[in-house]
């Protein structure tokens, strides 16, 4: 009895272990963008360190592809979260009873909009084929044993075949990672309180289901035969579409050709027309990595807002 009593104590300790969690997201899309993370949890709080910089694209230009840094701080005992500036040395706060409202306010607006909505969605333009590529052999990612889920949803067009998209979602899991069960119950925890679904936990499922879906149905029970953690995941959307001069570009030139043509000197000679040409684009890529987890004491300071931090009204 005495032993039974001292595992189960042993179980209830370690459920409530702290938890350390580094991760890198590399994405590519509307420009390119690099993201680190550290992530720490108690039973009842998280404080997330990120930091940021766009390396391509109208981002990188708007930022000038500095390094950002800021830190969220979920408090599930006080039903709070704290949004760090950490350059500026500022702080936001959001009630769950604020972001309940606003997730209200959201559903409400977009049930009202659905009169005004079209019944054909870009996705019921194409006509969908899934196939399940999983890897069937484990393989070892960071120093854990992973086991894959991948899925393959292609969609050709209902009218033009030429015109087709391909997403694809692969996952790496670990039931090995340290840290997983408290974590999971955190975030169970979490999205209970503020109205969320679990989809939320995933920020690569939570991308996929947003875009496609009806395509992504079949996610539940896939990922059922690779249990744990996400230590490597991969989000790709391809797509084969019509490429050519820009409209912008192609009325520069013929405006250029019109001016040249009046001009005394002669009338500059037409280049060969360039006709449009179907190519194969990665429009999107995401993948995100799990570099390290530790279950080990988080000082309590790191969930506090630090002293010298002004809040700023909302």
């Amino acid at each position: 009895m005495r032993v039974a009593l001292f595992l189960l104590l042993i179980c209830a300790l370690s459920a409530q272990a702290d938890v350390t969690r580094q991760t890198k997201t590399v994405a590519k899309g509307f420009g390119g963008f690099e993201s680190s993370q550290t992530t720490f949890f108690t039973a009842d709080k998280s404080s997330d360190v990120s930091k940021s910089k766009w390396t391509s694209g109208f981002m990188k230009i708007a930022t000038g592809g500095k390094e950002q840094q800021g830190t969220t701080i979920t408090r599930l005992d006080k039903e709070l979260v704290w949004t760090l500036d950490d350059r500026k040395k500022t702080y936001t706060e959001m009630t769950f009873e604020e972001f309940r409202e606003m997730l209200k306010k959201a559903t409400a607006d977009l049930q009202g909009d659905e009169e005004d909505v079209p019944d054909t969605t870009a996705e019921d333009m194409y006509e969908w084929k899934i196939e399940t590529l999983s890897e069937p052999d484990p393989k070892t990612i960071n120093g854990w044993e992973c086991r894959n889920v991948r899925m393959l949803a292609t969609g050709t067009n209902k009218t033009d075949s030429l015109d087709w998209v391909k997403i694809d979602f692969s996952t790496w899991n670990s039931e090995a990672v340290p840290g997983t069960a408290e974590i999971r119950e955190f975030a169970l925890n979490y999205v209970k309180a503020v109205g969320l679904d679990e989809w939320a936990q995933n920020s690569g499922l939570q991308m996929a289901v947003a875009l496609y879906q009806t395509q992504f149905k079949q996610l539940a029970e896939e990922l059922a035969k690779a249990p744990g953690d996400a230590v490597e995941t991969v989000l790709e959307i391809r797509r084969h579409q019509l490429v050519g001069p820009s409209l912008g570009k192609a009325m520069k030139e013929g405006m250029k050709n019109e001016v040249m043509g009046k001009l005394p000197f002669g009338k500059k000679k037409e280049a060969p027309s360039q006709e449009p040409k179907w190519e194969e684009r990665v429009k999107y890529r995401m993948q995100t990595d799990l570099l390290s987890s530790e279950v080990a004491p988080v000082e309590t300071a790191q969930f506090e807002v630090p002293s010298g931090y002004k809040k700023k009204n909302k």
